[in-house]
């Protein structure tokens, strides 16, 4: 009802909903008998949350693996292993993923170029982002944008 209607701090409300619903999920992989996988165990292995926080909290910054692993007191290899092991893939193919993610958002306001998008979300080349995009997400940004538009 809240994410339907426009009352008076809807937001707010999803927003702390949103927060308790992502708190008690964490809570339940936590203490289920199976490990959990992806996301959730990168969140519950307490070597690799740093890198996992830092990436989240900036998407944009210009994260190198050295750096990365620097944080979570690894060398670079070690790293590597642990967060493939936990994830499936690298840590900055998570990164271009959660960039990509924020770039399917930004697409879908008219007022911003798809070059204002690629710098948004840490490309200085427009081209390398409409390639990678179009990799990622199966179409290229001005697809996506066509698409979104239309499904209004």
């Amino acid at each position: 009802m809240e994410s339907a209607g426009d009352r008076a701090g809807g937001r707010a409300v999803l927003n702390a909903l949103s927060s308790a619903l992502f708190t008690l999920v964490l809570r339940a992989a936590s203490e289920a008998e199976k490990a959990p996988e992806g996301l959730l165990a990168l969140a519950g292995h307490p070597r690799l949350a740093p890198a996992i926080a830092a990436m989240f909290a900036d998407p944009v910054r210009s994260w190198k693996l050295p750096d990365l692993a620097d944080m979570c007191g690894m060398s670079r290899a070690t790293f590597m292993r642990h967060f493939q092991d936990r994830l499936g893939c690298s840590a900055l193919d998570l990164l271009t993923d959660l960039r990509m993610s924020l770039a399917a958002n930004e697409l879908k306001k008219p007022a911003i170029s798809t070059e204002a998008v690629a710098e948004t979300v840490g490309y200085q080349s427009v081209s390398a982002f409409r390639r990678v995009f179009a990799e990622r997400m199966g179409m290229t940004p001005g697809e996506w944008r066509r698409l979104a538009h239309k499904g209004e």
